[in-house]
C-alpha cells in the first residue's frame, strides 16, 4: 500500500476533541473507529470544546448518532442532552428543506424545465442513506443560464423573492451574472440558490452544461424520481467546491469520504472528468483527505498519483493546520 505524509504526522493533530469528530465520522465508514471512540470518552474530554468543534465543522449529526449510539454508558444524561439540543435545529431544518426540494422540483417539471438539485438533502440520501445524518442550511440547483428568467417567473409564483438585481435575470451570455442566483421565500424564509455555466466561477475553465447532462442519474426520493449529477460530477464539484472555501470544514471532506464509499465510483471517468476541467490537482486534494481523515478507500493508482504529487500532500498539511489550530483558517484568502 502506498503510503504518504498524513493527518497523524501533523503537529497538534492528536487534540482529542477534534480526533473524536474525527473518529465519529470514521465510525460511519469502518465500525472499528467506534473503539477509539470510547477510548477518547474514558480518557477524558472538554466536553463543551468537542461539541463546539462538531458544530463548526458540521458534524453535530454524526457525533451525535454514533456516541448515543456507541459510548452512551461512558457520558452523563446532561452530555448526550447538550448533543441532541445541537443537533435538533439541523434535523428539522432539513426535514423542513426535503419537502421544500420535492415542491420545486414538481413546480419545474410540470413547465418541463431541467433544474438539477445537487448537494442538501439530495446528497444526504446519496452519500448518507439519511437526510438527518448531514447538515445543510439552503437548496442547490443547477440550470442553464438561458431558463433563469423563467426560473424567476416559477419562483415568483411560488412565494420567492429574487435575492439580485432584477437585470442579472437577464444576463444570458454575456450580461453581467451574480455570483448565484439567490431566492428566499416568504414566509418560510428557505433559501434556494440556483447555479448556471455562467455563475459556477470557481471552476478553472466553464463548466459544460451540455455535457454534465449527458451523465445525469435519476434518484427517487418520496415516490419522486429527480435528476441529479453522476456520483463522478459531484465528486469533482465537491472537491471544486471544498477547495474554494480552503477546506474550511471537516464535513465538506466526509460528504467526499461518504459519498466514494456509498456509491460504486467510476474512478476512470472521474480523473478524466477532472483532467478536462483542469482540475487534478483539486480532485486530488480532496480525495486525499477523505482518505486520511476518514479511511476512505482509493484505488492504488490514485493513491500512487498522490505520492507523487508533493504539492497535494503540502496543501493536505496546510489544511491540517487549520483543523489543528496551527493556522487561522480565517485569516483571508491571500495568506492561505
Amino acid at each position: 500500500m502506498t503510503e504518504v505524509r498524513g493527518w497523524r504526522n501533523t503537529p497538534g493533530a492528536a487534540r482529542p476533541e477534534l480526533e473524536i469528530n474525527l473518529c465519529c465520522g470514521r465510525a460511519l465508514i469502518d465500525p472499528a473507529a467506534k473503539e477509539r471512540v470510547r477510548l477518547l470518552i474514558r480518557n477524558g474530554l472538554n466536553w463543551p470544546d468537542a461539541v463546539t468543534i462538531a458544530e463548526r465543522h458540521r458534524l453535530t449529526p454524526v457525533v451525535y448518532e454514533i456516541i448515543a449510539g456507541t459510548a452512551q454508558d461512558l457520558i452523563s444524561p446532561a452530555q448526550l442532552t447538550v448533543l441532541r439540543e445541537a443537533t435538533a435545529p439541523s434535523t428539522a431544518a432539513g426535514m423542513a428543506l426535503l419537502r421544500e426540494l420535492l415542491h420545486l422540483h414538481r413546480l419545474f417539471e410540470a413547465v418541463q424545465i431541467l433544474v438539477i438539485p445537487y448537494k442538501g438533502p439530495l446528497l444526504a440520501w446519496v452519500a448518507y442513506g439519511s437526510f438527518i445524518r448531514r447538515e445543510y442550511l439552503d437548496l442547490d440547483f443547477a440550470v442553464e443560464q438561458k431558463y433563469i428568467p423563467d426560473a424567476v417567473a416559477v419562483l415568483k409564483s411560488a412565494g420567492y423573492r429574487p435575492q439580485f438585481d432584477p437585470r442579472e435575470a437577464h444576463a444570458g451570455q454575456h450580461g453581467i451574472a451574480p455570483g448565484q442566483y439567490a431566492f428566499l421565500s416568504h414566509p418560510q424564509k428557505i433559501l434556494a440558490e440556483f447555479h448556471t455555466e455562467r455563475t459556477l466561477r470557481y471552476f478553472p475553465i466553464p463548466i459544460d452544461f451540455q455535457d454534465l447532462t449527458t451523465r445525469l442519474m435519476t434518484v427517487e426520493i418520496g415516490g419522486q424520481r429527480l435528476r441529479t449529477f453522476s456520483i463522478e460530477d459531484t465528486l469533482v464539484m465537491l472537491c471544486v467546491h471544498g477547495a474554494k472555501h480552503f477546506w474550511e470544514r471537516l464535513g465538506w471532506v466526509l460528504d467526499i469520504a461518504k459519498l466514494a464509499t456509498a456509491q460504486e465510483v467510476d474512478w476512470t471517468l472521474l480523473t478524466q472528468i477532472a483532467a478536462k476541467m483542469e482540475s487534478t490537482r483539486v480532485l486530488l486534494l480532496g480525495l486525499y483527505l477523505a482518505h486520511d481523515l476518514f479511511d476512505a478507500p482509493l484505488p492504488e493508482n490514485l493513491l500512487e498519483e498522490i505520492s507523487r504529487d508533493r504539492t497535494v500532500q503540502e496543501l493536505a498539511e496546510k489544511v491540517y493546520e487549520q483543523y489543528a489550530g496551527i493556522s487561522d483558517p480565517s485569516a483571508g484568502v491571500l495568506p492561505r
